[in-house]
């Protein structure tokens, strides 16, 4: 796995190769694609490939299937490595009617195209049917409600009463987004819309696509096929983490020469083997040894003795410590600032810094630039006193183009926000994790360290030893105001988040505003259940931190409303007794949902403290909204007041159409 692909796959459990991709196109027409697909393998995955390859599956990428496409191969062998690399000969086919077909696609089936995945499914791993019934007791997974349980563990699965169909019209250049970019599954969630039936029927010969609500934290489900009652397109495996909805798509053919009414899918479901294997492969600094939060603040300490440097903006010293020792006494410290005495005043200077056009009267000479060609040994570790602006970003980038720089510590956020970041910072974290180096806060906030990592597209910073919680836990945004809570709201609250336990499981956590009030009792509550908890932080003064967290991300005022896209992190919203924060936090959730780009899961408006007025006017205003036309009428249905933990429950159960 290389650093540009560091994402949550390294935590779900299972042994599957790297993203497969064509590497040459055998023969082509409008109908069929033959091609030449390269995966790479771990050792682990290469000794199995050997040992056991009827349990070596391929899993075509969803979005491949949801196009309608279907990609298959023959079975692979150990005859098919070369080295690390099994190559196979797959073929890609048109499958479902009112898709677009490879007439349309087939100039995206070239070269580099990502098709899928080699997995293996232990057969040590494979549930029966007793430890299915105890992991759903235990609520390790949620299952559709429609799910039927065999005597020898497997499941059969009957589809949502919905199909779905691509709007008209997508252009090629849409299409390409789609199949070739990182964000072209949620691209096509916006082009591929729901429509109830009241049956799905699959005519003889062909296939639609569905959905069913599944929620998956260490288990996996794979799909099997069959004629019967319908086969579902080679994305046949359903992964931890990633497989959490009520939009988990099915791609169903019918290759019979009947009818199906209503087609059933049966799988299989996987949890830990009985004697565990880990895969080998390299997974970046995120899990290698770092430098302790004391080592770093015995360097600081040194950074300040040092720091002799002939200009009026003195504190942004660069130490850098080589990979080969990674030893704090051997690290050399470079010193902001120009070799002689700066002829400007300090008022100048706090002016021209902020200037960095040629016009500007500071001469911009900062460390990093200082050690630019002498930090030759590659992996070199950087430390700094602030985070990077943008001349250090500069050539912080081109050490790690010229592999130099593998890892980035800093001990403030900003010299002048404090313990908070710009909307630039965050753009600079996103661009340090494409190019690999790994970056690591040491917080003042919570007096640890915390390493920069990345879920779902937003940057997070988090407490080592909740690195995997994080990357595995399903999430609830709690939104609420910062005035306190009562006795019987406190109580109220604790009973909310013991329901959510109960049902969802210890595998979830809590992401909030960080202040005070509800936030803060909230973070209380999860602490005391053992559970994930975190906060987006904002630069605000109507409000203390709550800083005992396990993760968090630090915003700057002016990027207020761009800090409420990194609560998209949460699986489900949950809105608290609040005041006009809460309500713009409402606005956006609906919003986003009417927009596809969340969920339409229920939007929990709590009466924590009590009874059903306080959100009242909220309900009337929607219905207002929905019959003047100016709202969606789904949205009616996913309000749930309530000040009630098991109506919560309930709704989740029900609206989700979970097991």
């Amino acid at each position: 796995m290389t650093n540009m692909e560091r994402d949550n796959r390294s935590y779900r459990g299972l042994l599957q190769s790297n993203d497969g991709f064509i590497t040459r196109v055998v023969e082509a027409n409008e109908q069929t694609i033959t091609f030449e697909t390269q995966f790479g393998l771990s050792q682990n995955l290469i000794a199995q490939l050997k040992q056991q390859p009827q349990h070596v599956f391929f899993s075509e990428r969803s979005r491949i299937a949801r196009l309608g496409i279907q990609i298959t191969c023959e079975p692979p062998t150990a005859d098919n490595l070369e080295g690390d690399t099994l190559r196979l000969i797959q073929r890609a086919d048109a499958m479902i009617p009112g898709y677009p077909g490879l007439s349309e696609l087939g100039e995206f089936f070239t070269a580099g195209l990502p098709v899928g995945r080699m997995v293996f499914c232990d057969p040590e791993a494979l549930l029966t049917s007793d430890e299915l019934m105890s992991a759903i007791e235990r609520a390790e997974l949620k299952l559709p409600a429609s799910t039927a349980i065999s005597s020898d563990g497997s499941i059969v699965i009957a589809p949502h009463k919905v199909i779905y169909e691509l709007k008209k019209g997508i252009d090629r250049g849409t299409f390409g987004r789609i199949l070739l970019r990182d964000d072209g599954r949620e691209i096509l969630n916006r082009y591929q819309v729901m429509k109830p039936v009241q049956a799905v029927t699959i005519p003889a010969g062909e296939g639609v696509i569905t959905t069913c609500s599944m929620y998956l934290n260490d288990h996996y489900v794979v799909l099997q096929s069959g004629y019967a009652l319908g086969r579902n397109l080679p994305a046949t495996v359903l992964d931890p983490i990633k497989t959490r909805g009520i939009r988990i798509y099915l791609e169903i053919v019918n290759g019979s020469t009947h009818p199906i009414v209503n087609p059933l899918i049966s799988a299989r479901i996987y949890g830990k083997p009985k004697q565990a294997r880990r895969d080998r492969r390299k997974i970046t600094a995120e899990t290698a040894r770092a430098l302790s939060y004391e080592d770093m603040q015995a360097l600081e300490a040194r950074m300040r003795l040092d720091n002799n440097a002939f200009c009026h903006y003195v504190e942004k010293p660069v130490a850098i410590i080589e990979k080969r020792t990674q030893k704090i006494s051997d690290a050399r410290v470079f010193l902001n600032g120009p070799e002689k005495v700066c002829p400007v005043s300090k008022a100048e200077c706090t002016a021209a810094r902020r200037d960095f056009s040629p016009k500007s009267k500071c001469n911009h000479i900062y460390a990093t630039s200082k050690i630019n060609l002498r930090a030759n040994k590659r992996g070199a570790t950087l430390v700094f006193k602030y985070f990077p602006n943008i001349m250090e970003h500069r050539d912080i980038i081109n050490m790690a183009c010229a592999g130099s720089v593998g890892a980035l510590y800093f001990f403030e956020p900003s010299s002048e926000h404090g313990p908070f970041l710009s909307e630039q910072d965050h753009h600079r974290l996103q661009e340090y994790h494409t190019f690999g180096i790994d970056v690591y806060w040491v917080c003042g906030l919570n007096q640890r360290l915390m390493i920069h990592t990345i879920r779902d597209g937003k940057g997070y910073f988090v407490a080592p030893e909740r690195l995997a919680d994080f990357h595995k836990s399903m999430l609830f945004a709690f939104y609420g105001s910062t005035s306190e809570l009562s006795q019987e709201g406190v109580q109220r609250l604790g009973a909310l988040m013991d329901a959510l336990v109960d049902f969802w499981g210890k595998r979830i956590g809590i992401v909030t505003g960080g202040g005070s009030g509800v936030m803060e009792e909230a973070n209380t509550q999860a602490r005391k259940r053992g559970i994930l908890s975190g906060a987006n932080f904002l630069e605000i003064t109507d409000q203390p931190m709550t800083t005992d967290v396990d993760f968090c991300q630090v915003f700057q005022a002016t990027c207020r409303h761009s800090r409420q896209k990194w609560f998209e992190v949460a699986s489900f919203p949950i809105f608290n007794v609040g005041g006009l924060g809460s309500l713009e936090e409402l606005g956006i959730t609906l919003c986003n949902m009417k927009l596809s780009i969340m969920e339409r899961v229920p939007i929990i408006l709590f009466n924590t403290q009590g009874g059903n007025q306080f959100w009242g006017g909220i309900a009337g205003q929607l219905e207002a909204m929905v019959h003047a036309g100016r709202a969606p009428a789904w949205i009616l249905n996913n309000i749930i007041i309530t000040d009630n933990p098991h109506v919560v429950i309930d709704a989740y159960r029900e609206r989700l159409q979970l097991f």
